[in-house]
């Protein structure tokens, strides 16, 4: 199958289920009108449909352009009380989030800062980003499935904002999506959740059978987070308990290791943020056509002004940075990369913006191994 072909399905795929969302919820609606009852009611109310169309245009500065994907993605979220005493607040919840190849995958110019697909799912067309069912009372929340760790909601997404670009310093989408450590979306996990007056506690398990050690929890983590006038401080930790030395793709590696910690305050037009990472055996890359490990440590800054009186307009700026520890025995090699911004929010979660991400990661032996890209962008959420 040639690109174009490839590209105009991944097109037609996200139309068609689109199409079908909005058919639903009008044949329910029309079914209410005739039918006088309020039970269909009743059921789209527990019901929350949310997508964002994310595509990028840019060139390298050799020169190569392209179009490419900026993590576009379309679910449902579903909340349904199981006691008629709304004070009781005892829930069933679950969500499906599909992510959507909308062009074919390019290496030169790509808008990363959310990889799409797990390591099974590069290249599909459509493809699993969320899956969940759990339940909540009161402050906790318990679910389980393929969900976003409780290391990034909150240790990590604080320094998640820009609109593309970045996510590369502080170890959340490690390999692919980083469902397989568990500090991304993780895969298979059961997570319990605490939030009361700021203050938010997460702790989480992965059950997968890794190894031949068939051990019961595969990986775990915890996290917490405190918010308080505009400043918030959240830190995250996840372990490997069941690795391999030589792990397959879909395997995670022993001895890995992750702890994050980050800080940001928001006032009026002003957020600014910062993330720092200490990763044990956790980042990966290929020497000498092997897969190698090592250990890094990271951060990720980010700083943005709305510079209009209607706070439409803004500009952003950051910093990327992952380095191998000295005696990990890979020279100068490092990520590094600075990021500029400026956009513009035509509607709530809706912008078009022009970014560039301006390398100066090295190889091992100094020289510079990435491009810079610029690259034009829009985002289009409902």
């Amino acid at each position: 199958m040639n690109k174009n072909t490839y590209a105009l399905g991944g097109v037609l795929t996200l139309m068609t289920f689109l199409f079908a969302l909005s058919g639903i919820r009008a044949q329910i609606a029309q079914d209410n009108k005739d039918s006088n009852t309020d039970w269909v009611d009743e059921i789209t109310s527990r019901i929350t449909l949310y997508g964002s169309l994310r595509i990028g245009a840019g060139f390298a500065e050799e020169g190569e352009i392209a179009i490419a994907n900026n993590a576009p993605r379309a679910g449902i979220k579903m909340k349904h009380a199981l006691s008629q005493d709304e004070a009781e607040n005892f829930n069933v919840i679950g969500g499906v989030e599909l992510g959507f190849n909308l062009v074919s995958r390019d290496e030169t110019v790509e808008f990363a800062v959310d990889p799409g697909a797990g390591i099974a799912q590069v290249g599909d067309a459509v493809f699993t980003r969320l899956g969940f069912v759990g339940f909540s009372y009161q402050e906790f929340e318990f679910t389980f499935g393929k969900q976003n760790s409780v290391y990034y909601t909150m240790g990590a997404n604080q320094v998640d904002k820009f609109l593309a670009f970045g996510g590369a310093g502080i170890g959340v989408w490690n390999i692919s999506d980083g469902g397989i450590s568990g500090t991304g979306r993780a895969n298979q996990v059961f997570i319990l959740k605490y939030k009361k007056d700021g203050l938010s506690l997460g702790t989480q398990a992965e059950a997968r059978n890794i190894s031949e050690n068939s051990e019961s929890i595969d990986t775990y983590g915890f996290g917490a987070n405190y918010e308080i006038d505009g400043f918030q401080i959240g830190v995250g930790y996840n372990k490997v308990n069941d690795g391999v030395e030589d792990p397959l793709p879909n395997q995670a590696k022993e001895g890995d290791e992750a702890f994050v910690v980050s800080a940001s305050y928001e006032k009026d037009r002003f957020t600014v943020a910062a993330s720092y990472a200490s990763l044990k055996q956790h980042q990966r890359t290929t020497l000498n056509g092997d897969d190698f490990f090592y250990d890094a440590t990271g951060i990720e800054l980010y700083s943005r002004y709305k510079f209009s009186t209607d706070q439409r307009w803004h500009v952003a700026a950051g910093f990327n940075y992952l380095g191998p520890d000295d005696d990990q025995g890979l020279g100068d090699f490092d990520t590094k990369f600075g990021i500029v911004e400026v956009g513009y929010n035509f509607k709530k979660s809706s912008h078009i913006f022009v970014a560039s991400q301006i390398e100066q990661s090295k190889d091992i032996v100094g020289d510079r191994r990435n491009q810079s890209v610029y690259g034009l962008g829009i985002r289009f959420g409902f």
